[in-house]
Formats: structure tokens, C-alpha cells, sequence
């Protein structure tokens, strides 16, 4: 193989050097400056991106921010109106319930009313029909004639 012949070895050499010269300025002298600018736009692309990331992400977050607060807001709104509803609510059954205690109190005192008058009457009735019995039963078995009156009189004196 030529190539590993010492004795070519300088000219190789030689050769490589040109070579090498030639394509650097020929290939990567013009390509490099090229190189540098796409990759300074992508990392300057990248780190904007970035950026308008970040500013999104605080965006995102003050808008969750803002979410949690009208949340939290219409929550305590909520329980508030619950709360007045309830209380509301309870305060008209006590006034229906001390309504319907009134109703019952004045249904209850003309019932008792009734039943006075109607254990009066029955009283009455009652005294009477005794009379009329005990003057029948006098008059059958002892053959005297009593009036009710004077039955009822002896019934009151006793």
C-alpha cells in the first residue's frame, strides 16, 4: 500500500495540508458565519418562546387566581343566601306556628264554652228527668203525689 510508504509520507502530507486549507475556506469559512447566525435566531427564538411562555403561565395563573376568588366569592354568596333563606324561612313558620296557637287557644275556649253550656243543659235535663222520676216513682210506690218542684226544691237544699 502506498499510502504507509515513508517514504511518501511529506508529500502526503503536503498534500492533506492543501487540501484541508482549500476546504476550509472554500466549505466552512463561508458556511460558518451562516452556522453562527441560524443558531443565534434559534436560540433567540427559543428563548422568546420561552418568554411568552413565562408571561402566558402567569397569565394562566392569574387568571386561576382570579377563578378561585369568584369561586370562593359565590360560594360565601351562597351559604349567605342559604343562611338568610333558612332564617327566613324559620321565621315564618314561628309566626304560623303562634297563628295556628292562637287559632287553636280561641278554637279550644269556644269548646270549652260549648261544653259548659252543654253539661248545663245536660244538668238541667238531668235534675228534671230525676224529678219527673222521682215523682212517678213516689207517687206508685208510696201512692203520694209530689210535684217536681218539690223535688228539685229537696235536691237543691241537700
Amino acid at each position: 500500500m502506498p499510502q504507509f510508504d515513508p517514504a511518501s509520507f511529506a508529500s502526503q502530507l503536503f498534500w492533506f495540508g492543501v487540501f484541508f486549507t482549500l476546504l476550509y475556506f472554500v466549505v466552512v469559512r463561508p458556511t460558518l458565519p451562516k452556522v453562527g447566525k441560524v443558531i443565534d435566531a434559534r436560540e433567540a427564538q427559543v428563548s422568546g418562546d420561552l418568554d411568552r411562555a413565562e408571561a402566558a403561565k402567569g397569565q394562566a395563573d392569574a387568571i386561576r387566581t382570579a377563578y378561585d376568588d369568584g369561586m370562593r366569592q359565590a360560594r360565601d354568596a351562597a351559604q349567605a343566601a342559604v343562611a338568610a333563606a333558612r332564617d327566613s324561612a324559620a321565621k315564618a313558620a314561628e309566626v304560623r306556628l303562634k297563628a295556628l296557637a292562637a287559632q287553636l287557644d280561641a278554637d279550644a275556649e269556644v269548646a270549652a264554652t260549648r261544653l259548659d253550656a252543654a253539661r248545663a243543659a245536660a244538668r238541667a235535663n238531668l235534675e228534671a228527668t230525676v224529678a219527673d222520676l222521682t215523682t212517678e216513682a213516689v207517687a206508685k210506690l208510696a201512692g203520694i203525689n209530689v210535684t217536681p218542684a218539690d223535688v228539685s226544691a229537696a235536691l237543691a237544699a241537700r
